[in-house]
């Protein structure tokens, strides 16, 4: 069994309560991370990030993302399976990676 990662608790800004940081099971978040940062955004793992805004408006890019989707949360020790790339009706992008840690 994997160990719970922890993190600082974000919701658009740092959480604080009652003076102090709030620290919360982080995996969830590590993974939108990984999606939205681009290659070198990370100053002690420059070549991690999906880099999403990429293929944002690209056309048939849903594969390619999907792959480096598995490739990079691979690297963190995540188990992914079939990634799932959609658009809703109204023209969203939505991406269910499928990721447990392994």
């Amino acid at each position: 069994m994997a160990t719970v990662r922890k993190d600082f608790a974000i919701d658009s800004d740092l959480i604080i309560r009652n003076g102090d940081y709030v620290f919360e099971e982080s995996d969830n978040q590590h993974v939108i991370d990984s999606i939205n940062s681009h290659a070198g955004w990370w100053k002690e793992f420059p070549l991690d990030g999906v880099g999403i805004s990429d293929f944002s408006n690209s056309t048939g890019g849903a594969q390619q993302l999907a792959r480096k989707i598995k490739i990079e949360l691979k690297k963190d020790d995540y188990s992914v399976e079939n990634p799932v790339i959609e658009f809703s009706t109204d023209g969203k992008l939505n991406i269910y990676p499928n990721a447990s840690r392994v």
